[in-house]
């Protein structure tokens, strides 16, 4: 992805104009599911959203509950009895080996300070399980006739997580350690402005950052060097998307364009910065029933490499049903399956989420 894309949303979001339609109120938004691939948690993330805002004194709280699964590998990964090694190669980059499942919670809180001006506060948990999804995922994917591409050959229900640097010949992040128990992932603040609005459409800007994310760094990442000193730090990245909704009389239309600012916390030869494109559809079944779609594009999180494809983009889609209890509560349940192949991108993810608003 590049900055022309930014150009060319923003030229297309200015000249659409939103049909007059039925809403939903602030219920009236995207799923809350946002990039899945686990080495992205370490920054601030994008994550779907509305254009519009809360009125002032309104507050919105938003929950959620993802199940991840993934597995793939670069080429030179070998695992064996006694654990994962990498072959030595003429790359550049880094090599992988990721054979995860991952709990995930959120605790989102939006609070309309005025009409043109909502804060944010979002608290997330994680905790690394043995799994329990392989054979799951297995099973779905000959039923779809893809193949498992020789995950049905590996031991099922582990958690390896591994990524060796190949000029260094080290690896640099080793995952392995299970837990029973969430532990906090990150939390985030952030803000939106309101950039233009009408009854049924409406553009928006947000910032935000990430503070107490080093959980994954450095909490259980057993091959860093306690030595060195740290780069990963309070709010040492952000997050700026530009977002667009349009509300028409059976569907809602939601976009948006975001650049993560990630220079020191991911990894050291990770680009600078992270883009993000996402479109969403929110089909209105019934007076009390939606069926969402989304799809998330998003470049890799690593560096250019010479022999692979592990830098290129990343492309998941989220499908969702929502369930309206009433003019101020609701709940999402749904999936996310990725679209590109290869040893960055995930294979399946569950969700569900409730929203409500007061």
């Amino acid at each position: 992805m590049k900055i022309k894309y930014l150009i060319i949303f923003s030229i297309t979001l200015l000249n659409i104009a939103g049909l007059s339609a039925e809403t939903r109120g602030n219920l009236e938004r995207p799923l809350l599911i946002g990039p899945q691939y686990p080495l992205v948690y370490m920054s601030t993330t994008f994550e779907p959203d509305t254009a519009f805002l809360l009125k002032e004194g309104e507050i919105f709280f938003q929950t959620s509950y993802t199940l991840l699964n993934t597995w793939g590998y670069s080429a030179n990964a070998v695992k064996t009895s006694t654990g994962v090694s990498f072959n030595p190669t003429g790359s550049n980059g880094y090599s992988v080996y990721f054979d995860c499942e991952l709990d995930r919670r959120f605790l989102k809180l939006q609070y309309g300070y005025s009409d043109n001006l909502e804060l944010l506060l979002v608290y997330r948990e994680i905790r690394s399980i043995p799994g329990s999804l392989d054979a799951t995922v297995e099973d779905f994917h000959n039923f779809i006739n893809i193949g498992n591409m020789g995950r049905d050959l590996t031991e099922k229900n582990q958690f390896e997580i591994y990524i060796y640097d190949n000029e260094s010949g080290r690896v640099v992040l080793s995952l392995n350690q299970t837990s029973a128990e969430f532990v906090q992932e990150s939390i985030t603040l952030g803000v939106k402005f309101l950039l233009k609005k009408t009854a049924n459409e409406a553009i928006s800007l947000s910032f935000s950052s990430n503070f107490g994310d080093n959980y994954i760094e450095r909490g259980v990442n057993d091959s860093t060097n306690d030595s060195e000193e740290s780069d990963h730090s309070n709010f040492n990245d952000f997050n700026t998307t530009l977002r667009y909704t349009s509300i028409f009389t059976d569907w809602t239309l939601h976009g948006g364009f975001s650049i993560s600012f990630v220079n020191k916390s991911l990894l050291p030869k990770s680009p600078e910065e992270l883009y993000y494109l996402f479109l969403g559809v929110n089909y209105h079944v019934s007076e009390y029933f939606d069926l969402l779609l989304q799809d998330l594009e998003y470049s890799s999180p690593f560096p250019t490499d010479n022999i692979s494809s592990i830098n290129a983009d990343v492309r998941e889609i989220s499908t969702g049903a929502r369930l309206y209890l009433g003019k101020q509560f609701s709940m999402d349940l749904g999936f996310v399956e990725n679209q590109s192949q290869g040893p960055q991108n995930i294979d399946i993810a569950f969700f569900a989420n409730i929203m409500f608003y007061f």
